[in-house]
């Protein structure tokens, strides 16, 4: 039986990373079907095998060495590039000046779907919107819910918080559909609460929250700081602590002003999925070749 291998994140420490994997969601019949995680690639565990790369934020320099290598080592089948999308570090548009160089990681590949909109190749978003949870109704308790990426966290006294390392899917789109608008510093905090009907206004810290389709509104941060706590007498530092884990914070002192901007896109769930049942088919035409 030929092999079909999905090389991503298998972080537990972070849920979107551990649900962005297409073969949660469909079959593929007539192949033996494994998923790998990208960080630990090696290269002769992919000889006679197809492989598809994805989802998640995997065009990052950190993961090119490994996607260069994936889609040119010897005696690999069909390579595809399934939901991936972009990551450059930074806090408004100018990250995606100069635009982002997807050749280097697409080169070689036989298929190629991204979940960045009005970019070069086909729009794919991320494969976790075919989760059957994301189907059960949930009712509305908060008129604001906070939900932080674990490194890049807002920090609003009086706001219900959660973080992304929460690994529990329904314990997390629980939070997010408690909430009328969402405050997030997560991309699929932003991403799963617009596919509950949510307003949603993120927090960005890389471009990939500026290649959503469905646009939350964004409050553009000035910098984030690495949380510390100071021991200062008579205005003289004396101690500092860093958060165990690079944890940052940033300002958010008029975050109200932009709610009256955020907006819900009750289509959204019903396109994202229709979107990847089409890929899915063309990568079923694909692999059959």
């Amino acid at each position: 039986m030929p092999k079909l291998t999905n090389y991503h994140v298998l972080d537990p420490t972070n849920v979107g990373d551990l649900l962005s994997s297409p073969l949660q969601y469909f079959d593929f019949p007539g192949y033996s079907c494994q998923t790998q995680d990208i960080r630990n690639f090696d290269p002769d565990s992919v000889k006679n095998s197809h492989i598809i790369i994805g989802g998640g934020g995997l065009l990052y320099k950190r993961f090119l060495p490994q996607i260069q290598s994936l889609c040119t080592t010897q005696g690999v089948g069909k390579r595809i590039l399934w939901g991936v999308g972009q990551q450059s570090y930074g806090c408004d548009k100018s990250v995606l000046d100069p635009p982002f160089n997807y050749d280097a990681y697409t080169a070689h590949s036989d298929l190629v779907g991204i979940r960045d909109d009005k970019m070069p190749h086909d729009w794919v978003p991320c494969v976790s919107c075919m989760h059957p949870a994301f189907d059960k109704p949930r009712t509305i308790k908060h008129e604001v819910v906070a939900f932080s990426h674990k490194k890049f966290q807002i920090n609003i006294p009086g706001i219900p918080r959660m973080t992304n390392e929460n690994s529990d899917l329904e314990e997390v789109l629980g939070f997010l559909g408690s909430g009328n608008t969402i405050l997030t510093s997560s991309f699929h905090g932003a991403y799963w609460g617009t596919l509950l009907g949510r307003r949603v206004l993120a927090f960005p810290f890389s471009s990939k929250f500026f290649t959503l389709r469905h646009q939350p509104n964004l409050y553009i941060v000035n910098k984030w700081s690495r949380v510390r706590w100071r021991l200062s007498v008579l205005g003289k530092e004396l101690w500092t602590f860093r958060y165990k884990g690079n944890i940052h914070s940033c300002d958010t002192k008029d975050w109200r002003q932009h709610l009256s901007k955020c907006q819900a896109y009750p289509q959204s769930l019903a396109e994202c999925r229709e979107r990847n049942r089409w890929f899915y088919q063309r990568v079923m035409g694909t692999l059959e070749e």
